[in-house]
């Protein structure tokens, strides 16, 4: 069961956090902390995207120290998808609902550590979309060795809270 939940997560997420963590993001994955490319060449131009930033940086933080507090960046309604691609090039996109999503992604913070499942993270981008902001970047595995597109909605969640929305991702087996 627990191979079976980190499958799940690495395609998820790997994401990231993990990650994604990741997730994935993504799977459980760690992130760079504070790269250069982590923020864009200029200071941030608006309220949101300062928000933005640090949310950013408490997911990357939260990430690398493999913290499960890492699930509670997601809103309890953000959208998590996940486009798995195959060695013979077929694709297949995944959804989960978030507290699926992030009931898995505290569980499996401690084999991620054990893994050592590590992402990196270039080319963040950040776009103002209405009251939210997109964060587009590359994320890197170091474990598996592929870059691949991540893209997170992040704003304010029904409490105000600026939390991810909504988490797209690429991941290979």
């Amino acid at each position: 069961m627990r191979t079976s939940n980190l499958s799940l997560v690495n395609a998820l997420l790997t994401p990231l956090v993990a990650a994604l963590c990741i997730a994935a993001f993504a799977c459980p994955s760690v992130h760079a902390a504070r790269p250069a490319n982590a923020r864009s060449a200029k200071a941030p131009e608006s309220p949101q995207e300062a928000k933005a930033l640090a949310l950013f940086e408490e997911f990357v933080r939260l990430g690398e120290t493999f913290d499960p507090a890492l699930a509670d960046l997601y809103a309890d309604t953000a959208k998590v998808t996940n486009r798995r691609v195959f060695p013979d090039g077929t694709s297949r996109e995944m959804a989960m609902p978030a507290p699926s999503y992030k009931s898995l992604l505290r569980s499996v913070m401690p084999v991620a550590r054990e893994r050592n499942d590590l992402s990196r993270y270039s080319e963040v981008r950040y776009t103002i979309e209405g009251d939210n902001v997109r964060i587009r970047a590359t994320r890197y595995s170091v474990m598996k060795d592929y870059s691949a597109p991540h893209s997170l909605l992040v704003g304010p969640d029904t409490d105000g809270t600026w939390r991810v929305l909504e988490e797209s991702g690429e991941s290979r087996p």
